[in-house]
């Protein structure tokens, strides 16, 4: 078992986890509950993503480094089609009346 992750944000480390998992990599999460146990921060005990075979290990951190080093994609707004109300990038569908965001590739 190998260490390719420890953060105190224990959001972060489960994203890592998930993001190696949907790679085929078989994780271990350490130390997920342990962390908040003091009021002085312990980086010994911060949440942990450790991989279980050696082999993945170089390929885990790799997807690790791709991941953080890319650059973030800001989303711009979108105007629904059907209700006109203003949606956040990241959405795909209105929150108002749940229509689907138009593909420009379709237009």
């Amino acid at each position: 078992m190998h260490e390719v992750f420890r953060d105190w944000d224990s959001a972060k480390v489960g994203l890592v986890n998930q993001l190696l998992k949907s790679e085929g990599i078989q994780t271990v999460l350490r130390n997920w509950t342990g962390s908040n146990i003091t009021e002085v921060p312990i980086p010994d005990m911060f949440p942990n993503v450790c991989v279980l075979n050696h082999e993945d290990f170089v390929r885990a951190r790799q997807i690790l480094t791709d991941y953080f080093q890319a650059p973030s994609q800001a989303m711009e707004e979108w105007e629904c089609p059907k209700c006109q109300e203003q949606v956040d990038g990241v959405f795909t569908e209105c929150w108002s009346c749940q229509a689907p965001k138009e593909d420009p590739q379709k237009s």
